[in-house]
């Protein structure tokens, strides 16, 4: 039976899309990272923070281990990890799928990427680009799409979204795409339906202090036209969204044009209360 385990998102308190996935076939972790805002609010994390942070990284480490496969969809350091909270033997035997480090990529990801990749020379069994690639292991599939922007344009850089199937269910991780608010991002959902979808929303929080910020109502609008085709089981918008304190106004407007569909956290997909520790870092210094 395929399993998957949403390990670190930012409804468990940290920053994260850690996704562990087993099918008959194999083993596959996707973004074994964790981070966490080094300033909110003006305040630095709270021991409340630190100590959820530590948690998640042994939880990612433990299922790394377990993995035959990891893939990374981008570079920056709630995805990727250099060995300063997640130990970088985590890749040893392992066959690592990795978002091109050199093609359509900004700046900083291609430092961070040629340091990752020095980081973990050795260790792997195989490093395969993965963009706009298939792999196949027995009867499950892993499809990555073609470099997306992170977001409405590619200052940030470009993420690989990755889809697994097998004969049970199909496992749709959209990485940051901010929503989505990108026309490739949301095609690439459309063409490969799945059972769990899991996207990282968009940044709401940040709506009004950046230029280049994802517009809620664009990734609205996408999700609406997703979701007009598409009826996946269950349906996942945390991460990025998960760093506003009202991120339900988000769901509330999505709510009307579901049908079927189960709109939840990655904590509650998990059976847990979501925990928004960051969002809530001027409540945990009594601020």
């Amino acid at each position: 039976m395929t399993k998957v385990e949403l390990v670190g998102f930012d409804s468990f308190g940290i920053r994260s899309m850690a996704t562990f996935v087993e099918t008959a076939d194999t083993t596959i972790f996707i973004d074994p990272a964790v981070s966490i805002a080094p300033v909110r609010y003006g305040l630095p994390p709270h021991d409340i923070e630190l100590r959820r942070l530590n948690e998640v990284a042994d939880k990612i480490a433990s299922r790394a281990y377990e993995s035959e496969i990891i893939v990374v969809t981008h570079y920056h350091y709630d995805h990727h990890d250099l060995g300063d909270l997640v130990p970088v033997d985590i890749y040893e035997n392992k066959v690592v799928l990795i978002k091109d480090p050199k093609n359509y990529i900004n700046i900083s990801q291609r430092i961070r990427a040629a340091k990752f990749l020095k980081r973990i020379s050795g260790l792997p069994k195989e490093v395969r680009i993965a963009d706009s690639s298939t792999q196949v292991q027995g009867d499950t599939i892993i499809k990555i799409s073609s470099p997306t922007p992170h977001g409405p344009t590619p200052k940030l850089g470009y993420v690989i979204q990755v889809l697994i199937r097998d004969r049970e269910q199909r496992i749709l991780f959209t990485s940051d795409v901010e929503g989505p608010v990108n026309e490739d991002a949301v095609n690439f959902m459309i063409e490969n339906p799945a059972d769990l979808v899991i996207v990282d929303g968009p940044p709401t929080y940040l709506v009004g202090t950046k230029k280049e910020v994802s517009d809620p109502d664009v990734a609205l609008r996408a999700l609406i036209k997703y979701l007009s085709v598409c009826t996946p089981k269950h349906l996942v918008i945390d991460h990025h969204l998960l760093r506003d304190l009202n991120y339900v106004k988000f769901y509330e407007s999505l709510r009307p044009y579901i049908k079927e569909t189960k709109l939840l956290t990655a904590a509650e997909y998990m059976g847990r209360e979501p925990e928004l520790l960051e969002a809530r870092r001027k409540e945990l210094y009594g601020a």
